[in-house]
Order: C-alpha cells, then sequence, then structure tokens
C-alpha cells in the first residue's frame, strides 16, 4: 500500500515539473514580428528572408522544438491570399464562386469571379442561396423553376478545360459552368500547396532560436505583377511632399515676372543697353519655338 502511495506521488511530481519546465520554458520566449519574402518550404516550416537574415517559421501544431514541449502557444493561423487567371483552376481545389443557377442544376451564366478556399474547413457544399432566406411564407407562390436564381455554389473541381470545370459534391452530383475569359481567380485558403518562393510574408509568434520562432499568424501573398506601362496602386506610390497649389492665371496685358532663383540663359528679361532710350530699337534674344 505504501508503496502504491510512494509511486502515485512520483508520478504526480514528475507531471508537475514537466508542466513547470514547459511554462518556464514559455514565459522566456520573446514576441517576434517580420517581414519578407518565402525562401522555401519544408516540413519543419517556412523560410522567410528578411532584410537581414533567413528566418524558419515553425507552423506544425506540435509545439515541440529539441524535445522540448512548449504549451500553450496558439495553433497557427495561416492566410494564403493571390490573384490568378482561369488556367489556374486544377482538378481538385475547393472553390466558391457566386452564379445565376437554373433548378439547382444548369449554371445559365458565365462564371466571373471564383474563389479558391480550403475545403478542409467547409461546413456547407452544393448550390446555396446567394442571400439568407426569406422567412417560410405557406401563401407564398413556388418558385419557378425555369428562372435562374442568384446562388452561391461551393464544392470541389472534378474537371477542368479551357472556358469551363465542373464541380462536385459530397453527395456525388455535380454542375458544370462556364468560366469568363476575363475572370478573376482569387486564393484565399490556408493551404500552402498554394504558396511558393517569392510570396510576401507577415509573420507574427515567438522565438524559440536565433533564427528559428513559433508561427501564430501569418499573412502569404502573391506579389502584384504589374503590366508594361501600368501605374502601381495608390498606396504603392512614395509621397513625396504636399501637393502644389495650382498656378494662379496672370491677368491680360501683365508680363510674367522673371523668378530670380531660375537662371536666364538667354536673357530675355534683360534689356540691350540701359542706356539706350526705351522708345529705340532693341534686340530680342530667345529661343524659337515655332514657326508659322
Amino acid at each position: 500500500m505504501l508503496h502504491r502511495q510512494l509511486r502515485q506521488i512520483a508520478i504526480v511530481g514528475f507531471a508537475m515539473a514537466i508542466t513547470w519546465n514547459g511554462s518556464s520554458c514559455l514565459a522566456q520566449l520573446k514576441p517576434i514580428k517580420i517581414t519578407g519574402v518565402v525562401a522555401g518550404i519544408s516540413p519543419q516550416g517556412i523560410a522567410i528572408r528578411t532584410e537581414d537574415q533567413l528566418m524558419l517559421a515553425l507552423i506544425s501544431p506540435n509545439r515541440t522544438e529539441d524535445g522540448v514541449s512548449y504549451r500553450g502557444i496558439p495553433v497557427p493561423m495561416i492566410e494564403v491570399i493571390g490573384e490568378e487567371s482561369p488556367e489556374y483552376l486544377q482538378p481538385g481545389m475547393w472553390v466558391r464562386f457566386p452564379a445565376k443557377v437554373q433548378a439547382k442544376q444548369r449554371i445559365v451564366e458565365p462564371v466571373t469571379e471564383i474563389t479558391i478556399i480550403d475545403g478542409t474547413k467547409l461546413t456547407s457544399f452544393g448550390v446555396l442561396p446567394a442571400a439568407l432566406p426569406d422567412l417560410p411564407n405557406e401563401d407564398a407562390p413556388a418558385p419557378d423553376p425555369k428562372v435562374a436564381q442568384d446562388s452561391l455554389v461551393i464544392g470541389r473541381i472534378a474537371a477542368a478545360r479551357r472556358n469551363a470545370i465542373t464541380v462536385a459534391f459530397p453527395d456525388g452530383k455535380t454542375i458544370k459552368a462556364g468560366v469568363a475569359k476575363d475572370a478573376i481567380v482569387k486564393v484565399k485558403t490556408s493551404d500552402l500547396r498554394f504558396v511558393k518562393p517569392g510570396y510576401q510574408v507577415q509573420a507574427e509568434g515567438m522565438l524559440v532560436k536565433p533564427m528559428k520562432f513559433f508561427a501564430t499568424v501569418m499573412t502569404i501573398k502573391k506579389p502584384v505583377v504589374l503590366a508594361p506601362g501600368a501605374k502601381p496602386p495608390v498606396d504603392q506610390v512614395a509621397n513625396k511632399g504636399p501637393t502644389p497649389k495650382p498656378a494662379i492665371p496672370a491677368k491680360p496685358g501683365t508680363a510674367k515676372p522673371t523668378d530670380p532663383e531660375k537662371p536666364d540663359p538667354f536673357n530675355i528679361g534683360k534689356p540691350d543697353n540701359p542706356d539706350k532710350p526705351a522708345n529705340g530699337p532693341t534686340k530680342v534674344r530667345g529661343k524659337i519655338l515655332k514657326i508659322n
């Protein structure tokens, strides 16, 4: 009996020591927030290249490093954001898109916007109403099956061709949708299969080693490639000072004064000779702009 009690005390003490050890290690970790680009992806995590060094973001839910378990660190929240062309769509991708659907069987118009989503977090599939349904009304007429309804299609791509995709649902049903040539394909998922080296990263976490940290929040974006001659977005234009004031037009008959700070290489505003009379002939100096 005594032997059993001593054994239980030893087990409880060992568990408390492990918990205390993990908590003390967790308290020693420092928060970190970095910005960089994806340098590579490995089973351990994502390599991020910053301006100063290369860091490894650990993304496994098992927060263990060198045999030490760090309890209390949240599971990483990862969001991958990007924009692609319709050719990017492939079988196996989970998608969501608005469409006009007739009798929940036929999409009557080409789809103009498709979002690639995380299929592991979905709870609803199929052809759903685009808006919340109204309260049931027994007196309301039944919807006309010949009229296309605004719907939201959520499913997995079973086949993808040049201008069309076939979406399958868990119940075995499928629906085919035409895809417009200029359709926008957005990526909003946590699946790292859509991440490539060169993507921009903003990450937060807890630093466990000088070049390694447990990631808690990561936002990964595909860099925007501008077309030749296109202007960058407004938020990417550097602020070069206050907007200059608009010029005030001069009144008719008044000459525009010469700016004393700017040189006058052609001596347009200077007299030929101060000793000459005002009504006498003078030489005109200037630059010929146009000859009629």
